[in-house]
């Protein structure tokens, strides 16, 4: 595996800093005190600009767009960014973005349905996909700060694609985990900025080792997510993507603990964005039946089906 970004990869991930680095990405309340925000903005700049397309670029590849799924994540505005770079360019048709996808119909509200143009459903055997028309679909209210809808499935044009289903589904578990990974970190550097400045007996709250080990320790742990899923892009393997979705998966409960922990009430509130990150990881951790589904995934894979 690959340390470091090739040159071009670099490069791409440069200019995408500066493009996250607008205000357009920045926190700011939501309308009426939404749960989320939407970068509708943002959004169009980067599909405008081509960041989308870069797994079909050779130098660029799988990697980049992970690497893209990790750091839009961390922002505190919702982009739909995961299925747009590591599905898209491998559907083998045009899908009007931004998409939205279920895996095995499963029941129950979907992310970014709201505001996609494209549904993708993932079976055992088949992957369809269904262009969505205006007033389709509903929207559900919810806590996990993504926009979340539902759509009457029977009532929508599917159309069946040439692609292995198996292949889609390593694809999404990258995908999933780089959003995870990406989720912790934002949330992670929010923390980090808050005990930099919040002082308690007379000290930053940051300056205190306790703080310093936990929050060191959780740093490490998001490191290794990125580690673990640079490599599941690198690879394609059904093997690393399902160690790299587990293991973000595990560690995130207790890591958003510890974020909670020291910023207090202040983390719970509208006005700070760290509720926004903490929310859709509780989402995340539990896609796709969660850190266990994965790691027997992986078991099976590595040491095959018992």
């Amino acid at each position: 595996m690959r340390l470091d970004y090739n040159e071009d990869q670099t490069t791409f991930l440069t200019f995408l800093g500066q493009m996250l680095a607008s205000s357009e990405a920045e926190f700011r309340a939501a309308e009426d005190w939404g749960r989320y925000e939407y970068g509708a903005a943002l959004d169009a700049r980067l599909e405008e600009n081509g960041f989308f397309d870069a797994a079909a670029e050779e130098e660029l590849g799988t990697v980049a767009a992970a690497a893209m799924t990790y750091e839009v994540a961390q922002k505190p505005v919702a982009i739909e960014c995961g299925a747009s770079s590591l599905l898209r360019p491998f559907l083998g048709r045009e899908a009007p973005r931004p998409l939205a996808v279920v895996l095995d119909d499963a029941p129950g509200a979907i992310r970014y349905l709201p505001v996609a143009r494209t549904l993708i459903s993932v079976s055992d055997k088949t992957v369809r996909v269904a262009e969505l028309t205006e007033g389709s679909v509903s929207e559900v209210e919810s806590l996990y700060a993504y926009p979340m809808g539902t759509v009457d499935r029977k009532a929508l044009s599917w159309s069946e694609l040439d692609v292995a289903s198996d292949r889609v589904r390593v694809l999404w578990r990258v995908a999933t985990a780089a959003e995870l990974a990406g989720v912790l970190k934002g949330a992670l550097e929010s923390v980090l900025a808050y005990v930099r400045e919040r002082q308690q007996f007379g000290r930053p709250l940051g300056s205190f080792q306790a703080v310093q080990h936990r929050l060191s320790i959780n740093a490490i742990e998001i490191e290794a997510s990125r580690m673990l899923l640079l490599k599941a892009a690198q690879s394609l393997s059904a093997e690393d993507a399902a160690l790299a979705l587990g293991y973000v998966q595990k560690i995130a409960s207790r890591v958003g603990y510890d974020f909670h922990q020291f910023m207090g009430a202040m983390g719970l509130t509208l006005e700070h964005p760290l509720h926004r990150w903490t929310y859709r990881a509780r989402l995340l951790r539990a896609d796709q039946g969660g850190s266990s589904s994965a790691s027997l995934a992986y078991a099976s894979e590595r040491w095959g089906a018992p």
